[in-house]
C-alpha cells in the first residue's frame, strides 16, 4: 500500500480529504483508504469510481496539512456517513449514462 493525501475543492463549496491507495489495482475504481467531507460526513475505506472531472479540482497535499485540516473539520462535528447509500448514488448514476 502506498498513500498520497489529496485535497478536492469543488466549485460549489465542497471539498474533500482523501487518503488515496496509489497502488490499489483496479484502473476503473480508486481506493481512498478515508474520505473527509466539510460538510460533516465521514466515510472510511471506500472504493470511487475514477471522475476526471474531480481530477480538475484535486491537489496533492502534505500528511501534515491532512491531518491539521482533518483536525480542524472534526472540531465543527464530523460523523459517520452511510458508504451503502454512496454506492447506491453513484450505480444509479453510472446505470443512467448513455453508452
Amino acid at each position: 500500500m502506498k498513500l498520497i493525501y489529496i485535497r478536492t475543492d469543488f466549485p460549489n463549496g465542497r471539498a474533500h480529504i482523501l487518503i488515496r491507495d496509489t497502488e490499489f489495482t483496479y484502473p476503473e475504481l480508486v481506493h481512498f483508504v478515508m474520505v473527509l467531507s466539510n460538510k460533516g460526513t465521514l466515510w472510511v475505506d471506500v472504493f470511487w469510481p475514477y471522475d476526471q472531472e474531480s481530477e480538475g479540482y484535486t491537489r496533492r497535499i502534505s500528511e501534515q496539512q491532512f491531518w491539521q485540516t482533518f483536525r480542524e473539520w472534526r472540531l465543527h462535528g464530523i460523523i459517520l456517513g452511510d458508504s451503502g447509500k454512496v454506492a447506491e448514488m453513484l450505480a444509479r448514476k453510472r446505470l443512467s449514462k448513455k453508452h
